[in-house]
Parts: structure tokens; sequence; C-alpha cells
């Protein structure tokens, strides 16, 4: 099923987890975005970040054990909305820098990270 909001959008995936990576990107390609990555590392994701044309971002927040508040940084630096994805922390944890962002906590239907995605596009 085609979105009409993320079709021919470029979003940027950040997901260590290859199984989840790989159905993300499916997902998002169904609803027509392009997709940058999957990104598996923070080095990859922060270039991905810093050199890609990007419309929005979907991270997940721990990669093996470092933490992508360098990636976050870099897309808000550039403008770029992003939506967190988790099963670390929740709207009450994150770091004070970044209250207020949305974030999913995993496991997330597909519908959920699509409305997301979609909203931070919108309101942009």
């Amino acid at each position: 099923m085609i979105s009409e909001v993320l079709y021919c959008h470029r979003i940027l995936v950040v997901e260590d987890n290859a199984l989840l990576a790989i159905s993300l990107e499916e997902m998002l390609k169904q609803a027509g975005a392009e997709v940058v990555g999957p990104a598996v590392t923070l080095d990859e994701a922060e270039r991905f970040a810093a050199e890609e044309e990007l419309s929005a971002a979907l991270l997940d927040i721990r990669l093996d054990d470092e933490e992508i508040w360098p990636v976050a940084r870099v897309l808000a630096v550039r403008n770029v909305p992003f939506v967190f994805s988790t099963g670390h922390f929740d709207q009450d944890s994150l770091p004070a820098e970044w209250l207020g962002r949305p974030i999913l906590v995993k496991p997330v239907g597909r519908q959920k990270i699509l409305d997301a995605l979609t909203d931070v596009i919108r309101h942009h």
C-alpha cells in the first residue's frame, strides 16, 4: 500500500538487527518511500546522516554498545526530522536533549511506524 505522504521521500533507516532492518526497508518501499541504508553501524549512520539528501529518519537508539545521539545531532543540525525506535528507552528516559522527540518503543507495528514517519514529515 503506497502512502501518499511517504511516496518518493528518502528515509534513512538505522537498525542493527538484520531481520528487522530488512523488514523496515521492505515496509517503507511498499509505502512508496526510498530507503537510505539500512545503516547497521554508528559510523555508517553518521555518514548517511551527513551526506545523503533525506526527508526523515528512523533511528534505533542502541546499535550494539553505542547510542545514536551523534547521528541525531547531525540530523537536527541539518533540520531532518526523525523518529527514535528502541527497546531500551521511553519518553521518560530519553536524555533531556531529546525530550519531546517522537519515540516508538519496540516491538512496534507497521502502521505505527508509518504513522510516526508520516507525522514528522507532515509537520516538518
